[in-house]
């Protein structure tokens, strides 16, 4: 089927569909040969070969771009997406490539190994090439794509801060923090004060208070540290057994402080404190505050934090806070 064909059926057909994307594909090499394939994406179909597909023939074919489904390779495929759309690529004895996008509805990228090389839309650059070269005489079958999109990528465990940018967390793995900006603490009681010392993960069956800003979301992975966790008395959600408190008193993050729980169940994934107290006996405080590595309340570290300075050195922005200087991206650089 021509190009100018293919044009039309997809003109007719736009009563119908509500295109989003349609682009013609033309391939050229450095010995002129050409050829055009077609891709669209229209909500009303589906994600198979439902509508307008025509079969790539590559017998005796010199060049040509494609795309595969279920088995079958199509040099002319409507779905509801074309998202992520791999385009296979046939080379012949030359090693220039020549991508040449028509944009006929929406906009269309092409990436070349991960890299966005070309863009082309509809009623903006409807038509743009992009040059390139290859293997000859081969199949490449994992390069390029069409309107890739990265996928949101997959952490073990998150936890959220609240507004005091405080949090309680466990987990059932050795895990380590994504994010840099965060600080991770295993607990020792003593009397009505949580002294909090700095570890280096999150370590399989021990509960930490997390510390960085406020309302904000940390990503952990597996991983493992070296950070000693005796005398942690910070226990994980899976600890938790109601039936077995009794003679003692369960402590639970609020605000910035550890408060009395009389709650029967916990968190998954959350810590407690679990203290030799009762509190029917009247022995066992309200609340137990808590004390950054024995010298600073936590209280007046969220003070302290919360004036963070912008300043402006040799064109580049640093915020500092504290005695530490930190980057946009959180990393401190000072």
């Amino acid at each position: 089927m021509s190009t100018l064909m293919l044009l039309v059926a997809v003109m007719i057909s736009a009563a119908t569909y509500s295109w989003e994307k349609v682009v013609t594909v033309t391939l050229t090499d450095g010995n002129n040969d050409t050829y055009s394939s077609r891709f669209g994406a229209a909500p009303e179909l589906t994600d198979a070969a439902s509508w307008g597909a025509v079969s790539a023939n590559l017998t005796g074919a010199t060049v040509r771009a494609y795309t595969t489904l279920g088995g079958v390779d199509y040099e002319q495929l409507y779905l509801n997406s074309i998202e992520n759309l791999p385009l296979t690529v046939k080379t012949y004895n030359s090693a220039n490539m020549t991508f040449t996008l028509t944009a006929i509805y929406g906009e269309i990228k092409l990436f070349d190994n991960g890299n966005l090389v070309l863009t082309v839309a509809k009623g903006g650059v409807e038509t743009d090439s992009y040059e390139c070269t290859v293997e000859t005489n081969t199949t490449i079958a994992d390069r390029f794509v069409i309107n890739y999109v990265a996928p949101a990528p997959v952490y073990a465990a998150e936890v959220t801060t609240n507004a005091n940018g405080l949090a309680t967390f466990s987990y059932a793995s050795d895990l380590e923090a994504v994010e840099n900006d965060v600080k991770l603490y295993k607990g020792d009681l003593n009397g009505n004060v949580l002294d909090l010392d700095e570890v280096d993960y999150v370590k399989a069956g021990e509960g930490v208070i997390v510390y960085g800003a406020a309302n904000t979301t940390y990503h952990f992975n597996v991983g493992t540290g070296t950070s000693d966790f005796d005398g942690n008395e910070l226990l994980p959600a899976s600890a938790w057994d109601y039936a077995a408190q009794d003679g003692y008193s369960i402590y639970v993050l609020s605000g910035n402080m550890l408060y009395l729980y009389e709650g029967d169940t916990m968190k998954p994934n959350k810590a407690f404190l679990k203290v030799n107290q009762n509190p029917i006996s009247g022995n066992a405080p309200a609340r137990i505050s808590m004390r950054f590595n024995g010298t600073q309340d936590v209280e007046n570290a969220e003070a302290e934090d919360a004036k963070a300075v912008k300043f402006v050195e040799n064109g580049q922005v640093f915020i500092r806070r504290g005695n530490e200087v930190y980057n946009l991206q959180g990393q401190i650089v000072k």
